[in-house]
Parts: structure tokens; sequence; C-alpha cells
């Protein structure tokens, strides 16, 4: 939240803003499980409803639902991206929105897959797992094969992105530090 209060007050961010923010942590009020504070449920799909489980997470879904650009960052396993997909996933469903679409950059981990058979999907989806993964925690398998193969919800790589315009649409770019200056531009523009 004090990135979104830097930019309301000088009108832009700079590396050095978000490089305070970064150093600063994240908060033992992020990390910690407040089981005990009760959060309303953020999402339901059937017999199942999706809760913050920290008021780190609450705070980001919250933000979510009343902005329009939301930043999120945070340790591994904290929540950004499904959280991010829940409420996509929801607002879609209250007809908000048309699309979904999910993108990342296709970078690799330090170690170097080589050469990968197959078309293009066959060599990205890999790196597409844990969308994929919070998408099928929320939306039956047949259902969601569906809204996949009709491009109501979409996965691509960031590259992917450049000269479409993108209506209506929730987007989600998950892993965003591993992209350049140029990219986010270019994604922030669509």
């Amino acid at each position: 939240m004090e990135l979104v209060g830097i930019t309301r007050k000088l009108g832009q961010l700079s590396r050095g803003d978000i490089d305070r923010v970064l150093r600063v942590g994240v908060s033992a009020r992020d990390m910690q499980s407040d089981t005990d504070t009760p959060f309303a449920a953020m999402f339901r799909s059937g017999d199942r409803s999706f809760n913050p489980r920290t008021a780190g997470q609450n705070e980001y879904w919250e933000a979510i639902q009343r902005s329009d650009l939301t930043f999120a960052f945070g340790p591994a396993g904290t929540g950004k991206t499904f959280i991010a997909v829940v409420c996509a996933v929801q607002m879609f469903q209250q007809g908000k929105f048309d699309r979904i679409i999910l993108v990342r950059p296709v970078v690799e981990a330090g170690e170097s897959l080589g050469f990968l058979p197959g078309d293009v999907r066959e060599k990205v989806d890999p790196y597409f797992r844990p969308l994929y993964d919070a998408l099928m925690k929320m939306i039956p398998g047949d259902r969601l094969r569906k809204l996949l193969d009709r491009q109501i919800i979409e996965i691509a790589p960031l590259a992917y992105m450049r000269g479409r315009t993108l209506d209506n649409a929730f987007l989600i770019m998950d892993e965003a530090q591993n992209t350049t200056a140029g990219q986010m531009k270019m994604f922030l523009t669509r």
C-alpha cells in the first residue's frame, strides 16, 4: 500500500521508491495466520469457499476489489497469484469482465531446460502451471477446458501481448519482477 501512497503523492514511482519499500520487507502482520480474525469469504464455488488467511491477504483482496491497477509483492507462497486468480474468476462470474487474461514472462529459474520438443503451447505450459493450478481449484475441469478453448480465459507468455487490445478483460501478470521496464510498459498500456 505504501507504493500506492507514493504514486498518489508524487504522480510517479521511481526505482529508488520501490527499492526502499522492498528493503523494509514484509511485516510480521502479513506473514502470521489470523485464524482468530474472521474475514469474509472472498469467493464461493460449489461447496468450496476461499478466504484470506492473513491480514495482508485480506488487504490485497480489498485493494483488487477497489482499484483498477494493483501491485502485490511478498515472499513466495504468500498467495499473491492465487488471490488475484480468485478475484478474477469471481468478477468474471459476476459479469464485471468478459475475459480473464493471465500472462507471465517465460524465464527459467537459473537452470537451462535445453531443447524441448512440441509446439509453442507444449513448450511454455510448464511455466504456467501455478496459474492452471489456481484456476482448477475454482472452476470444474470440463468448464475450465471450455473457457480455455473459447479463449474466454487465456494464459499466454508476456511476449504475446504486444500489439493487442484487450477490452473489458481482467489481466493478471504473474512474476512481474522478471520483466524489463519496456515489457512492463507494454503490458500496462494494453
